[in-house]
């Protein structure tokens, strides 16, 4: 096997493996841990509105689904509250995601893959990286997933969270309206978000 066929599928590993640990916390506590946080404050606005930033910053490493929270505050709250907090529980939510891509992964990485194959991954990443990241922005566990292994390949951190801003905005806003309708509209949404 080629140098590069074998660095692929060590990226690909790499790939599989956060993927899987971005999962892991899904598995042990379930979706519905993030509930009772929620509920626990649904008749007061500020407080809802921070417990889902909190919740939403926390996505990469506690099993916090961020269509449910972002459509929990706007169904409580309103959609100003929906988009306001799911933007910025989204926009630090990159932060942490990219804290522990730097801090883990990229610790981790070049012990498997080469420094050229990193700068490599790194640069192909740099040319693409607010499609790339856009894309996977809807997606659940690949938003994380996405912005880890970025942050590990070495991609500046303000280059990340440039490239998420609007997409993070544009999430928040199209589940924020549908929390205003039926749940079959929401559903509709969420599939049709990851189609596009």
């Amino acid at each position: 096997m080629k140098e590069s066929g074998a660095t692929t599928v060590k990226v690909a590993g790499i790939f599989i493996v956060v993927a899987a640990l971005v999962c892991l916390p899904f598995v042990i506590f379930g979706e519905d841990f993030v509930l009772p946080w929620l509920k626990s404050r649904e008749q007061q606005t500020g407080a809802l509105l921070l417990i889902a930033i909190a919740l939403l910053a926390a996505d990469s490493v506690a099993p916090v689904p961020s269509t449910l929270v972002i459509m929990f505050l706007a169904a409580k709250a309103g959609p100003v509250a929906g988009i306001v907090g799911g933007t910025a529980g989204l926009a630090m939510g990159v932060l942490v995601s990219a804290w522990v891509g730097r801090a883990a992964v990229g610790s981790v990485a070049p012990r498997f893959i080469p420094e050229a194959e990193l700068a490599r991954l790194r640069d192909k990443l740099q040319t693409r990286l607010p499609l790339t990241l856009a894309c996977w922005r809807a997606v659940p566990v690949m938003a994380e997933t996405s912005v880890i292994l970025a942050a590990a390949a070495g991609v500046p951190l303000r280059r990340i969270f440039a490239a998420t801003v609007l997409p993070n905005f544009l999430v928040a806003v199209i589940y924020s309206v549908a929390a205003g309708d039926s749940f079959a509209t929401a559903c509709l949404t969420f599939v049709a978000t990851l189609a596009a």
